[in-house]
């Protein structure tokens, strides 16, 4: 949520147009509108993929999915666009609040852990898991980049969606580099944003002012495959001549 402690600093907590409503609400009903989105996404399919509540923390509600494709891939991500956007044109019309998103992929065959936590877990429902390891720490370092409007990715899950038949559907922009504490020993990662094909960026005027990253994003044309395939190859490249290390693809599913 953007602004949030903005508007938690110039609201009272309880009464009418008190914050605490406002983030009740969002945790409350955000999550619904996801599922109710994603049955309308999939409602062709044999089944609607699950997207869990992992945690919420702050202003954030963290989600988990296990997509079997690209191209559920590319569904869940934008059932989460289209309800942003319909969450803030429902709840934050009047308010100066905003969303913005991060997606990325952990792989838990090597170097992260599901790990269940048992005073969180009951007899009667799905163990509590909680989920660590290099990848996931990415994700939370590259949320600091993410704006609203859009979602930032990790560059494991462009590669996945530049595999989907129905990438036509999304458009991803190339809009910079940026060291993110811990990750690829220093080296900028590349900033890459999202938006659905059909409805681009939607930003507002002050937002296009304050951050050139949206400035830049507003006057470029939506990179290549070959761009972003490039992007992918040089950070492997620069593992395995640099480091040693070998990253290959994460398989869905």
């Amino acid at each position: 949520m953007v602004g949030s402690t903005q508007f938690k600093a110039t609201k009272t907590a309880k009464g009418p147009g008190g914050w605490m409503e406002i983030f009740r609400t969002f945790f409350t009903n955000f999550p619904l509108m996801l599922v109710g989105q994603m049955g309308f996404e999939f409602l062709e399919e044999d089944e609607t993929p699950a997207v869990d509540v992992w945690k919420a923390m702050g202003d954030e509600v963290i989600f988990t999915a296990q997509p079997s494709s690209a191209e559920e891939l590319t569904g869940i991500l934008r059932v989460l666009l289209r309800t942003m956007r319909l969450y803030e044109a429902t709840h934050f019309e009047t308010l100066p609040l905003r969303l913005k998103g991060t997606a990325w992929l952990a792989d838990f065959a090597e170097n992260n852990i599901a790990l269940e936590i048992p005073e969180l877990s009951s007899d009667d429902a799905a163990p509590h898991l909680d989920f660590i390891g290099p990848d996931l720490d990415l994700g939370f370092r590259l949320s600091k980049y993410a704006r609203p409007a859009s979602l930032v990715l990790s560059l494991d899950l462009v590669e996945a969606l530049l595999g989907a038949d129905n990438l036509s559907t999304v458009a991803m922009y190339l809009v910079g580099r940026e060291e993110l504490k811990g990750v690829m020993f220093g080296r900028p990662y590349p900033i890459v944003w999202m938006h659905d094909a059909e409805e681009g960026f939607d930003f507002l005027p002050w937002e296009r002012e304050s951050c050139p990253y949206i400035a830049a994003a507003l006057d470029a044309r939506p990179a290549s495959v070959e761009q972003l395939r490039g992007q992918i190859d040089d950070m492997r490249l620069y593992l395995r001549k640099m480091h040693g290390l070998e990253r290959p693809p994460i398989t869905l599913g």
